[in-house]
Protein backbone atom coordinates (compact mmCIF):
# COMPACT_ATOMS: atom_id res chain seq x y z
CA UNK A 1 0.00 0.00 0.00
CA UNK A 2 2.82 2.36 0.75
CA UNK A 3 4.16 1.78 -2.99
CA UNK A 4 1.17 3.26 -4.31
CA UNK A 5 1.13 6.26 -2.84
CA UNK A 6 3.84 7.74 -5.01
CA UNK A 7 2.21 5.86 -7.78
CA UNK A 8 0.37 7.32 -9.98
CA UNK A 9 -2.46 5.10 -10.45
CA UNK A 10 -3.73 6.76 -13.93
CA UNK A 11 0.34 5.32 -14.93
CA UNK A 12 -1.54 1.48 -14.80
CA UNK A 13 -4.43 2.18 -16.59
CA UNK A 14 -2.05 3.08 -19.52
CA UNK A 15 0.16 -0.11 -18.81
CA UNK A 16 -2.27 -2.42 -19.33
CA UNK A 17 -3.56 -0.69 -22.83
CA UNK A 18 -0.34 -0.45 -24.06
CA UNK A 19 0.32 -3.86 -23.43
CA UNK A 20 -3.32 -4.89 -24.95
CA UNK A 21 -3.01 -3.08 -28.12
CA UNK A 22 0.90 -3.45 -28.71
CA UNK A 23 1.75 -0.26 -29.85
CA UNK A 24 2.03 3.94 -28.92
CA UNK A 25 -0.37 4.70 -31.42
CA UNK A 26 -2.93 2.38 -30.46
CA UNK A 27 -3.08 3.18 -26.77
CA UNK A 28 -3.56 7.05 -27.48
CA UNK A 29 -6.35 6.16 -29.44
CA UNK A 30 -7.92 4.15 -26.89
CA UNK A 31 -6.72 6.73 -24.21
CA UNK A 32 -8.01 9.79 -26.37
CA UNK A 33 -4.53 11.39 -25.52
CA UNK A 34 -1.48 12.34 -27.91
CA UNK A 35 1.44 9.77 -29.09
CA UNK A 36 3.95 11.90 -26.99
CA UNK A 37 1.37 12.07 -24.22
CA UNK A 38 1.33 7.93 -23.85
CA UNK A 39 5.18 7.96 -24.43
CA UNK A 40 5.57 10.18 -21.91
CA UNK A 41 3.64 7.86 -19.55
CA UNK A 42 5.60 5.03 -20.56
CA UNK A 43 8.93 6.85 -19.53
CA UNK A 44 7.43 7.47 -16.37
CA UNK A 45 6.06 3.88 -15.87
CA UNK A 46 10.29 2.45 -16.53
CA UNK A 47 11.25 4.79 -14.07
CA UNK A 48 8.63 4.10 -11.18
CA UNK A 49 9.05 0.00 -12.17
CA UNK A 50 12.32 -0.24 -12.75
CA UNK A 51 11.85 -1.97 -16.10
CA UNK A 52 11.62 -1.72 -19.84
CA UNK A 53 8.22 -2.67 -19.74
CA UNK A 54 8.06 -2.42 -23.92
CA UNK A 55 10.59 -2.81 -25.98
CA UNK A 56 10.52 -2.45 -29.71
CA UNK A 57 9.90 -5.68 -32.16
CA UNK A 58 9.22 -6.31 -35.55
CA UNK A 59 5.47 -5.66 -35.27
CA UNK A 60 5.43 -3.28 -32.89
CA UNK A 61 6.29 -2.69 -28.99
CA UNK A 62 7.29 -6.06 -27.32
CA UNK A 63 6.78 -7.03 -23.44
CA UNK A 64 9.31 -7.80 -21.10
CA UNK A 65 9.25 -10.58 -18.79
CA UNK A 66 8.41 -8.42 -16.14
CA UNK A 67 5.31 -6.63 -17.90
CA UNK A 68 4.21 -10.02 -18.87
CA UNK A 69 3.83 -11.10 -15.33
CA UNK A 70 1.67 -8.02 -14.53
CA UNK A 71 -0.50 -7.66 -17.34
CA UNK A 72 -3.11 -10.75 -15.90
CA UNK A 73 -3.06 -9.41 -12.00
CA UNK A 74 -3.35 -5.93 -13.51
CA UNK A 75 -6.02 -6.62 -15.43
CA UNK A 76 -7.98 -8.34 -12.91
CA UNK A 77 -7.40 -5.88 -10.53
CA UNK A 78 -8.34 -2.89 -13.01
CA UNK A 79 -11.61 -4.54 -13.48
CA UNK A 80 -12.42 -5.42 -10.00
CA UNK A 81 -11.70 -1.71 -9.17
CA UNK A 82 -14.12 -0.32 -11.86
CA UNK A 83 -16.71 -2.68 -10.69
CA UNK A 84 -16.11 -1.47 -7.12
CA UNK A 85 -16.76 2.10 -7.94
CA UNK A 86 -19.24 1.63 -10.70
CA UNK A 87 -22.41 2.03 -8.44
CA UNK A 88 -25.17 -0.40 -8.57
CA UNK A 89 -23.87 -3.29 -10.89
CA UNK A 90 -27.00 -5.60 -12.21
CA UNK A 91 -28.16 -8.71 -9.69
CA UNK A 92 -29.05 -11.54 -11.16
CA UNK A 93 -30.88 -13.74 -7.83
CA UNK A 94 -31.25 -16.69 -10.15
CA UNK A 95 -27.02 -17.06 -9.62
CA UNK A 96 -26.41 -14.52 -6.45
CA UNK A 97 -25.17 -16.85 -3.39
CA UNK A 98 -25.22 -13.96 -0.84
CA UNK A 99 -25.82 -14.10 2.70
CA UNK A 100 -28.76 -12.36 4.92
CA UNK A 101 -29.01 -12.00 8.76
CA UNK A 102 -32.79 -12.01 9.46
CA UNK A 103 -33.95 -10.79 12.70
CA UNK A 104 -37.05 -11.27 14.75
CA UNK A 105 -39.19 -12.85 17.51
CA UNK A 106 -39.67 -16.39 16.82
CA UNK A 107 -43.23 -15.64 15.64
CA UNK A 108 -41.25 -14.38 12.24
CA UNK A 109 -39.33 -17.97 12.01
CA UNK A 110 -42.90 -19.89 13.12
CA UNK A 111 -44.68 -17.88 10.36
CA UNK A 112 -42.93 -15.95 8.32
CA UNK A 113 -39.91 -17.41 7.64
CA UNK A 114 -42.00 -20.45 5.59
CA UNK A 115 -42.62 -17.99 2.93
CA UNK A 116 -39.08 -16.28 2.51
CA UNK A 117 -37.98 -19.85 2.21
CA UNK A 118 -40.85 -20.64 -0.28
CA UNK A 119 -39.89 -17.51 -2.53
CA UNK A 120 -36.10 -17.96 -1.72
CA UNK A 121 -36.52 -21.72 -3.53
CA UNK A 122 -38.12 -20.24 -6.14
CA UNK A 123 -36.14 -17.21 -7.20
CA UNK A 124 -32.58 -17.27 -5.34
CA UNK A 125 -31.57 -20.88 -4.58
CA UNK A 126 -28.47 -20.02 -3.93
CA UNK A 127 -29.08 -17.11 -0.59
CA UNK A 128 -28.37 -18.18 2.44
CA UNK A 129 -30.65 -16.98 5.34
CA UNK A 130 -29.29 -17.09 9.26
CA UNK A 131 -32.02 -16.04 11.46
CA UNK A 132 -31.24 -14.97 14.85
CA UNK A 133 -34.02 -13.57 17.54
CA UNK A 134 -34.47 -10.01 17.94
CA UNK A 135 -32.20 -7.97 20.74
CA UNK A 136 -31.94 -5.35 22.62
CA UNK A 137 -28.88 -4.08 20.51
CA UNK A 138 -30.52 -4.54 16.91
CA UNK A 139 -30.24 -1.20 15.43
CA UNK A 140 -26.59 -1.11 16.69
CA UNK A 141 -26.16 -4.76 14.68
CA UNK A 142 -27.65 -3.32 12.10
CA UNK A 143 -25.74 0.00 11.69
CA UNK A 144 -22.58 -2.03 11.97
CA UNK A 145 -23.70 -4.23 9.53
CA UNK A 146 -24.25 -7.29 11.10
CA UNK A 147 -27.96 -7.56 10.27
CA UNK A 148 -29.60 -7.39 6.96
CA UNK A 149 -33.82 -7.07 7.95
CA UNK A 150 -35.31 -7.01 10.91
CA UNK A 151 -39.12 -7.56 12.18
CA UNK A 152 -41.27 -6.56 14.72
CA UNK A 153 -44.55 -4.55 15.96
CA UNK A 154 -42.07 -1.48 17.01
CA UNK A 155 -38.19 0.37 16.18
CA UNK A 156 -37.59 3.35 17.79
CA UNK A 157 -37.02 6.48 15.73
CA UNK A 158 -33.24 6.63 15.29
CA UNK A 159 -31.07 8.46 12.32
CA UNK A 160 -30.29 5.94 9.24
CA UNK A 161 -32.90 3.48 10.85
CA UNK A 162 -35.85 2.76 8.16
CA UNK A 163 -38.75 1.09 8.35
CA UNK A 164 -41.78 -0.05 6.59
CA UNK A 165 -45.40 -1.34 7.18
CA UNK A 166 -45.93 -4.83 6.02
CA UNK A 167 -49.71 -5.10 6.92
CA UNK A 168 -51.74 -4.92 10.45
CA UNK A 169 -52.04 -7.43 12.21
CA UNK A 170 -55.04 -8.03 14.01
CA UNK A 171 -55.66 -10.49 17.26
CA UNK A 172 -57.78 -12.99 18.19
CA UNK A 173 -58.69 -15.54 21.05
CA UNK A 174 -57.52 -18.89 20.16
CA UNK A 175 -58.00 -22.02 22.88
CA UNK A 176 -58.16 -25.77 22.86
CA UNK A 177 -61.03 -26.81 20.35
CA UNK A 178 -63.05 -28.20 23.34
CA UNK A 179 -62.54 -24.73 25.49
CA UNK A 180 -65.86 -24.75 27.45
CA UNK A 181 -65.63 -20.76 26.84
CA UNK A 182 -65.25 -21.24 23.42
CA UNK A 183 -67.92 -23.01 21.78
CA UNK A 184 -69.93 -19.82 21.54
CA UNK A 185 -69.61 -16.40 21.32
CA UNK A 186 -66.96 -15.34 23.92
CA UNK A 187 -68.23 -12.24 25.99
CA UNK A 188 -65.77 -10.18 27.75
CA UNK A 189 -66.85 -10.99 31.01
CA UNK A 190 -66.38 -15.01 30.12
CA UNK A 191 -63.15 -13.48 28.77
CA UNK A 192 -62.08 -11.67 31.94
CA UNK A 193 -62.83 -14.81 34.52
CA UNK A 194 -60.29 -16.97 32.45
CA UNK A 195 -57.34 -17.61 32.96
CA UNK A 196 -54.93 -16.39 30.30
CA UNK A 197 -51.35 -17.48 28.40
CA UNK A 198 -49.26 -13.99 27.71
CA UNK A 199 -46.13 -14.02 25.41
CA UNK A 200 -43.50 -11.39 26.40
CA UNK A 201 -40.48 -11.72 24.31
CA UNK A 202 -38.79 -9.31 26.69
CA UNK A 203 -39.93 -10.71 29.81
CA UNK A 204 -41.58 -7.85 30.52
CA UNK A 205 -45.33 -8.11 31.77
CA UNK A 206 -48.52 -5.98 29.53
CA UNK A 207 -48.83 -5.69 26.33
CA UNK A 208 -51.64 -4.81 23.91
CA UNK A 209 -54.31 -6.41 25.72
CA UNK A 210 -53.52 -5.12 29.11
CA UNK A 211 -53.11 -1.54 27.88
CA UNK A 212 -56.69 -1.98 26.19
CA UNK A 213 -58.07 -3.62 30.01
CA UNK A 214 -56.72 -0.89 31.48
CA UNK A 215 -58.56 1.54 29.43
CA UNK A 216 -61.83 -0.24 30.54
CA UNK A 217 -60.71 -0.16 34.09
CA UNK A 218 -60.52 -3.86 33.92
CA UNK A 219 -57.49 -6.65 34.16
CA UNK A 220 -57.77 -10.32 33.17
CA UNK A 221 -55.36 -13.24 35.18
CA UNK A 222 -52.05 -13.87 33.56
CA UNK A 223 -51.57 -17.54 35.13
CA UNK A 224 -48.78 -18.35 32.40
CA UNK A 225 -46.07 -16.28 30.72
CA UNK A 226 -43.46 -17.50 27.77
CA UNK A 227 -41.02 -15.81 26.14
CA UNK A 228 -41.78 -17.05 22.56
CA UNK A 229 -44.79 -17.21 20.12
CA UNK A 230 -44.76 -20.60 18.66
CA UNK A 231 -44.89 -22.86 21.94
CA UNK A 232 -47.83 -20.56 23.15
CA UNK A 233 -50.36 -22.60 20.91
CA UNK A 234 -48.98 -25.57 21.63
CA UNK A 235 -49.45 -24.94 25.80
CA UNK A 236 -52.75 -23.38 24.98
CA UNK A 237 -54.00 -26.68 23.09
CA UNK A 238 -53.43 -28.58 26.44
CA UNK A 239 -54.63 -26.75 29.24
CA UNK A 240 -57.48 -24.35 29.90
CA UNK A 241 -56.07 -21.23 28.97
CA UNK A 242 -56.92 -18.80 26.65
CA UNK A 243 -54.23 -16.91 24.23
CA UNK A 244 -54.69 -13.75 22.79
CA UNK A 245 -52.41 -13.64 19.43
CA UNK A 246 -52.02 -12.40 16.10
CA UNK A 247 -54.04 -13.73 13.64
CA UNK A 248 -51.09 -15.31 11.63
CA UNK A 249 -49.87 -17.27 14.46
CA UNK A 250 -53.52 -18.54 15.19
CA UNK A 251 -53.60 -19.44 11.43
CA UNK A 252 -50.57 -21.12 11.42
CA UNK A 253 -50.68 -23.36 14.72
CA UNK A 254 -54.49 -24.39 13.41
CA UNK A 255 -52.69 -26.69 10.89
CA UNK A 256 -50.68 -28.44 13.89
CA UNK A 257 -52.96 -28.43 16.41
CA UNK A 258 -56.99 -29.06 17.43
CA UNK A 259 -57.49 -25.49 18.50
CA UNK A 260 -60.52 -23.02 18.27
CA UNK A 261 -60.65 -19.48 17.84
CA UNK A 262 -62.90 -16.41 18.80
CA UNK A 263 -62.64 -12.72 18.21
CA UNK A 264 -61.32 -10.46 20.90
CA UNK A 265 -64.44 -9.17 22.95
CA UNK A 266 -62.92 -5.77 23.30
CA UNK A 267 -61.62 -3.00 21.24
CA UNK A 268 -58.25 -4.08 20.28
CA UNK A 269 -56.25 -1.92 17.45
CA UNK A 270 -54.24 -4.19 15.04
CA UNK A 271 -50.68 -4.50 15.46
CA UNK A 272 -47.95 -3.29 12.63
CA UNK A 273 -46.01 -5.68 11.13
CA UNK A 274 -42.67 -3.66 10.36
CA UNK A 275 -39.13 -4.39 8.34
CA UNK A 276 -36.81 -2.18 9.17
CA UNK A 277 -33.07 -1.86 7.90
CA UNK A 278 -30.05 0.52 7.91
CA UNK A 279 -29.69 3.30 5.17
CA UNK A 280 -25.98 1.93 4.50
CA UNK A 281 -27.89 -0.76 2.57
CA UNK A 282 -30.73 1.28 0.34
CA UNK A 283 -28.78 1.30 -2.34
CA UNK A 284 -27.02 -1.82 -2.71
CA UNK A 285 -28.50 -4.00 -5.20
CA UNK A 286 -28.87 -7.53 -3.45
CA UNK A 287 -30.22 -5.98 -0.49
CA UNK A 288 -32.80 -3.90 -2.66
CA UNK A 289 -33.68 -6.89 -4.64
CA UNK A 290 -34.19 -8.96 -1.27
CA UNK A 291 -36.54 -6.03 0.31
CA UNK A 292 -38.45 -5.84 -2.35
CA UNK A 293 -39.37 -9.62 -2.39
CA UNK A 294 -39.86 -9.67 0.80
CA UNK A 295 -42.08 -6.82 0.64
CA UNK A 296 -44.05 -8.73 -1.92
CA UNK A 297 -44.45 -12.08 -0.92
CA UNK A 298 -45.08 -11.36 3.08
CA UNK A 299 -47.85 -8.90 2.01
CA UNK A 300 -49.31 -10.74 -0.65
CA UNK A 301 -49.40 -13.75 1.78
CA UNK A 302 -51.55 -12.00 4.43
CA UNK A 303 -54.24 -10.51 2.20
CA UNK A 304 -54.98 -14.43 1.82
Amino acid sequence: MQRLLTLDLNLLVALAILLEEGSVTGAARRLGITQSAVSHKLKRLREQLDDPLLVPGTRGLVPTERALALAQPLRDALEQLAATVAGDQPFDPATASHEFVLSGADLFEFVGLPQVLEFVAAEAPKLSLIVISRQLDVFDRMERGEIHVAFGPRFPERAGLRQLKLFDEPFVVIGRAEHPLLRRKLSLDAYLRAEHLLISPQGRPGGFVDDALARLGKSRRVAVQVGHFATAPFLVARSDLLLTAPVSLAREAAKHLALRQRPVPLELPPAPALMAWHERFDREPAHRWFRTALHRHIVDRSRC
